[in-house]
């Protein structure tokens, strides 16, 4: 007796191919896959700061990206800041969303899932009295944070939610705020 596979057809705009021939050229030489990303911070007054991103090592040397990202970054003004753009810590939950969404965008291609459209609404809970210095026992970051997904996709439920696992089990922003690693300070 044979076995039909089908196979869905789903264009998510996620070229699959090219991150599965990745994956395996990495495998096949280890040491290539050890990267180093990088971001540099200028501050201009205030909490109001712009990060650059461009440069990062990468496949066993330095890689240039055609264009770099400026993120900046500022406090509300009822933290006496101007507000010119969004918290560090939003900036985190925003990374969070994205690497997520991201993530879902590739496994549904991946799976042959069509997705129609995706919203994740991320939110993080924190107590002020830490970070100001005013109950030291407070923590300084989120006490917690929901990740919600709002998905439609041409699939079963049960897709769906095998879809978001995967995505959150490899997700590096999720693992780098659930499973912190060590973060070294020095002045130059």
């Amino acid at each position: 007796m044979k076995t039909a596979t089908l196979t869905k057809a789903a264009d998510n705009g996620v070229n699959v191919e090219a991150l599965l021939g990745a994956r395996e050229a990495l495998k096949q030489a280890p040491p290539a896959a050890q990267f180093t990303w990088r971001a540099n911070c200028q501050w201009f007054e205030g909490a109001h700061s712009r990060s650059t991103i461009n440069g990062y090592f990468g496949l066993g040397e330095e890689q240039t990206r055609e264009t770099g990202f400026d993120i900046e970054s500022d406090h509300p003004a009822l933290f006496a800041a101007t507000d010119n753009a969004a918290t560090p810590l939003e900036i985190v939950l925003a990374a969070l969303a994205s690497c997520l969404t991201g993530g879902v965008a590739s496994i549904a291609q991946h799976r042959g899932v069509q997705l129609n459209s995706v919203h994740v609404a991320v939110e993080g809970d924190m107590d002020m009295s830490g970070v100001l210095g005013i109950d030291p026992d407070v923590r300084n970051g989120f006490s917690a944070i929901r990740v919600k997904f709002h998905i439609d996709a041409d699939a079963s439920a049960t897709e769906i939610a095998g879809i978001v696992a995967q995505s959150q089990k490899r997700s590096a922003v999720y693992d780098i705020i659930t499973n912190p690693g060590n973060v070294r300070t020095t002045i130059a």
